[in-house]
C-alpha cells in the first residue's frame, strides 16, 4: 500500500510537471518573462541617447510623428482581429484614445523636454514614471501593494535618483523641460496601466497595431500646427537615431510591452523599468566611454535590490493575471 502510495505521488509529480500551469512551465514561463522585460528596458534606455541624436536634424514635432507612423506601418498587418471579431466603435475609440495619450502627446512631450532639459533629468522621469503607473495600477485595477513592494519603491526611487547623479529638478534653467518631462510621464503611466484592458480583448500584437496607428493619427496635427517642418538634409547618424527609434524603441519595445502585461503584474512590470537608468549609464560607457561614478554602483545595488524585495509574490510572474478582468 505504502509502495502504491509512493508510486500515485511520483505519478502526480511528474504529471504535474507537465501540464501548462506546472512547476517546469512555470519556471520556463518567469525565465522567459523575465528576459522580455530585461530587453524591452534595455532598448528603452537607448531611447534618450537616441533622441538626442536624431533632434540635432529635425524637430520633435517630425521625430515623433514619423517615428510613431514607421512603427504603425510595422504592425500594420496585425491590426485585423482574429477569430472572426471586428473592431466596432467603442474598441476603435479605446485604441485611438490610448494612441493619444500614450504615444502621439507623451513622445512629443519626451522629445522636447528632452531638447530643452539634460539627459539627467530624463533619466529622473525614467524613475518617476513606474512610480506613478503602480499608484495608478493600484488605484483602477485594484491591485494591492505588499509592505515588499513598497520597500522596494522606495528603493528604486533613490537607486534611479543615484545613478543619474542626484539631479534636481529645474536646476540650471531646465524647469520647463523638466515640466513637459513630468507631463509625458503621466501620459505614459495612463498608457501603461489602461493598454493592459485593450490587449486582453484584442491580443498583444493586434493592440500595439491599433494605439501606434492612433499615435500616429493624433501626431499629424501636432506637426501641422507647428509649422509642419521637415529636416533640410540627412545625416547618417541621425537616420540611425531615427530608425532605431522609430521599429526598436516604438514597434518592438511596446509590443513586449503588451505582451508582459498580460502575464505578469502591471506594478510589477512597472518595477522593472527602474532598470533603464542602470542599463542606460552602461550605454554610455561602451559608447561613449563614461567613468562610473560612486553613485551609480549605489544606485545600481539599490535598484537591484529593489527588483529582489519587490517580487513578493514572484511565484505568480508566469501567470497571466489579468484575463480575469
Amino acid at each position: 500500500m505504502v509502495a502504491m502510495t509512493k508510486l500515485t505521488e511520483s505519478y502526480e509529480t511528474a504529471h504535474r510537471e507537465n501540464l501548462p500551469g506546472g512547476t517546469s512551465t512555470s519556471v520556463t514561463n518567469k525565465t522567459r518573462n523575465i528576459g522580455i522585460l530585461v530587453a524591452m528596458n534595455l532598448i528603452w534606455a537607448g531611447t534618450y541617447p537616441a533622441t538626442s541624436l536624431a533632434l540635432r536634424g529635425m524637430t520633435p514635432e517630425f521625430l515623433t510623428m514619423v517615428r510613431l507612423g514607421v512603427g504603425a506601418l510595422a504592425f500594420l498587418p496585425f491590426l485585423r482581429l482574429t477569430r472572426g471579431k471586428l473592431w466596432d466603435v467603442k474598441l476603435g475609440l479605446l485604441a485611438l484614445g490610448l494612441g493619444i495619450v500614450g504615444f502621439s502627446i507623451p513622445v512629443y512631450l519626451q522629445s522636447l523636454g528632452l531638447f530643452l532639459s539634460t539627459p539627467a533629468l530624463a533619466a529622473i522621469s525614467i524613475a518617476l514614471e513606474p512610480l506613478v503607473t503602480m499608484v495608478i495600477a493600484a488605484m483602477w485595477l485594484q491591485e494591492v501593494f505588499g509592505r515588499g513592494r513598497k520597500w522596494a519603491l522606495v528603493m528604486a526611487v533613490v537607486g534611479a535618483w543615484a545613478v543619474a547623479g542626484f539631479p534636481t529638478l529645474g536646476h540650471a534653467g531646465y524647469a520647463y523641460g523638466d515640466l513637459l518631462l513630468l507631463v509625458a510621464i503621466g501620459c505614459f503611466a495612463v498608457y501603461n496601466v489602461f493598454s493592459a484592458r485593450l490587449s486582453q480583448v484584442v491580443g498583444s500584437s493586434t493592440a500595439t497595431a491599433a494605439t501606434l496607428l492612433g499615435g500616429f493619427i493624433g501626431s499629424v496635427p501636432i506637426w501641422l500646427a507647428t509649422g509642419a517642418r521637415t529636416p533640410h538634409t540627412w545625416i547618417h547618424g541621425e537616420l540611425w537615431a531615427l530608425l532605431y527609434l522609430s521599429i526598436l524603441a516604438t514597434a518592438l519595445a511596446y509590443f513586449l510591452w503588451m505582451f508582459s502585461v498580460r502575464r505578469v503584474p502591471v506594478s510589477l512590470v512597472a518595477l522593472f523599468l527602474y532598470l533603464q537608468p542602470v542599463l542606460g549609464v552602461l550605454l554610455s560607457v561602451i559608447i561613449t566611454h563614461t567613468q562610473l561614478s560612486f553613485s551609480f554602483f549605489v544606485g545600481a545595488l539599490l535598484i537591484l535590490g529593489a527588483l529582489f524585495v519587490g517580487q513578493e509574490r514572484f511565484g505568480r510572474i508566469g501567470e497571466q493575471p489579468l484575463e480575469k478582468g
